[in-house]
């Protein structure tokens, strides 16, 4: 079972995760029965990044966005899965705003070895699945590369989710912005606007578009050739895309449709049972 935890702790290192979910709560011995009670037992890995955003949004805008979303999709879990959120990874690689300032960033063999020390430390813990949350794109690579090197290293099942490729509704952004938008955008400002409004300071926003090409472009885009990039390289102000048409009612929208999709995925990938696999039968045997 869970551990009943007030709502109304003196401490908030939880930040939006409800304090019953949050790792950090649990005494060693607490969290060692839940693994040993529980052979779905889940801790969840948001994994951030500290970054430029333009002139307009906060450095944090990754480490903000992803664990305010977990936060709220652990809570509408139902008591019985044992999915616990872990401390986040605040930090990410974000070598490609690196001339900006105010970006603090890993190199890919960091935030792998990051990844590696907490997967292992979970499983000491006794427990059986870890989910890598990621929140920003220049750690989809690092995570979709490694996850598999850490259940061969550590035995756990270990799963990805990327939050920019779950709970998207069609329509909120323009084609030609969703064309280009990558950072600091119509989105991304907008989900800022409605879960931070104090940090966002519109009158100096200035976002930067390019032209489209049909066959090759940047990362995210779906173009079939993708062209290596830094943020210079496509912005002038650090900001990637138009945030001037951005709203918190838009952002409200857009968050709402994440945490309701990532609540489903987490309870999912808890109840997911043990891997069944068979014979597949002959063409002879399948005839008879």
């Amino acid at each position: 079972m869970l551990k009943q935890i007030p709502d109304t702790l003196t401490v908030k290192v939880h930040g939006t995760i409800p304090p019953s979910r949050f790792w950090g709560y649990y005494t060693g011995p607490e969290i060692a029965a839940l693994g040993k009670g529980d052979p779905n037992a889940t801790a969840v890995l948001s994994v951030g990044a500290v970054e430029q955003h333009g002139p307009h949004l906060p450095v944090i805008t990754d480490s903000l966005v992803g664990p305010e979303i977990l936060g709220a999709a652990l809570a509408r879990l139902p008591e019985d899965a044992i999915v616990l959120g872990l401390p986040p990874t605040v930090y990410g690689k974000s070598i490609e705003h690196e001339e900006w300032p105010g970006t603090i960033t890993y190199s890919g063999d960091t935030l792998r070895a990051v990844m590696m020390d907490i997967a292992k430390s979970v499983a000491r813990s006794g427990f059986s699945k870890l989910v890598l949350l990621g929140s920003h794109g220049g750690n989809n690579g690092i995570i979709d590369d490694y996850f598999r090197d850490l259940r061969m290293a550590t035995g756990l099942r270990v799963f990805k989710i990327h939050l920019g490729s779950i709970g998207n509704v069609p329509g909120l952004t323009t084609p030609e912005e969703a064309a280009v938008s990558m950072h600091g955008g119509d989105s991304e400002t907008s989900a800022v606007r409605h879960l931070a409004p104090e940090l966002v300071n519109m009158d100096l926003a200035e976002g930067y578009v390019y032209p489209i090409r049909p066959d090759v472009g940047f990362s995210f885009k779906g173009q079939d050739a993708i062209e290596a990039w830094v943020s210079a390289d496509l912005s002038g102000s650090g900001a990637i895309g138009n945030p001037h048409p951005s709203d918190p009612a838009k952002g409200k929208i857009a968050v709402e449709s994440k945490i309701a999709r990532l609540a489903h995925l987490l309870e999912a990938i808890y109840r997911e049972p043990a891997r069944e696999i068979s014979v597949a039968p002959s063409a002879v045997e399948a005839t008879v």
